[in-house]
């Protein structure tokens, strides 16, 4: 696993679009060096009802993540928590997830409920448990840091990384089974055509596929 670091150091992590750009080419460029085949983002920018490709504020992403898709490199995005109130938008979703060409990622609880906090609309890809995922953390120097190294949080940022290692998993499968690369949209397919349908018709109006991996496989 290849760690870029595209925020800075403040407490709430600031990160210019720009710079998250350069990391996705950092990956493209660098994928056969570290054996690079998923990238996954938890970075929410601006909100939006459907792909974004076309908004002149979202062409660096477009052509970045439309980059890495020729290379056959996964890219998984945060739908993000941007709802009023502490309440997810059953209507939009953050940038870059937006963009048509990565793998938009929503978040459930772990009894299959959508995640009040979710943002999810019809262009939301795939989704994932997110809410009280106990994992690691750094030790210091910033919000969510504990002296532990564990923590337990909630967003779609916890979900994201569930569906990245869903993507590298059922390529690592393909490849060792029958020596075939999967591409990132068959694998999105498969995913979607084997996970459980949830049900959030009352909120967004649509049904969404929860990762399953053994299904998947």
């Amino acid at each position: 696993m290849i760690v870029i670091k595209v925020c800075d150091n403040t407490a709430g992590g600031n990160c210019s679009d720009n710079d998250i750009i350069a990391g996705i080419d950092w990956c493209v460029n660098n994928a056969s060096k570290y054996n690079i085949s998923v990238i996954s983002m938890s970075l929410g920018g601006g909100l939006f009802t459907t792909h974004c490709d076309d908004e002149s504020t979202e062409s660096g992403f477009k052509i970045a993540i439309d980059n890495a898709i020729a290379r056959n490199i996964s890219v998984i995005v945060a739908t993000g928590n941007n709802g009023a109130g502490g309440v997810g938008s059953n209507s939009q979703i953050s940038s870059p997830a937006c963009i048509r060409n990565a793998t938009a990622v929503g978040s459930v609880t772990k009894s299959d409920g959508i995640s009040s906090f979710s943002n999810r609309n019809n262009i939301t890809d795939l989704i994932a448990p997110g809410s009280s995922i106990k994992s690691t953390v750094p030790t210091s120097g910033c919000i969510n840091c504990h002296s532990s190294g564990f923590l337990t949080l909630s967003g779609t940022s916890m979900s994201t990384p569930h569906v990245a290692a869903a993507f590298a998993l059922l390529r690592q499968y393909k490849k060792l089974e029958q020596n075939r690369v999967l591409t990132p949209l068959q694998i999105q397919d498969a995913l979607n055509d084997t996970g459980k349908q949830i049900d959030d018709t009352a909120g967004s109006g649509f049904f969404f596929s929860r990762i399953n991996v053994f299904s998947a496989l």
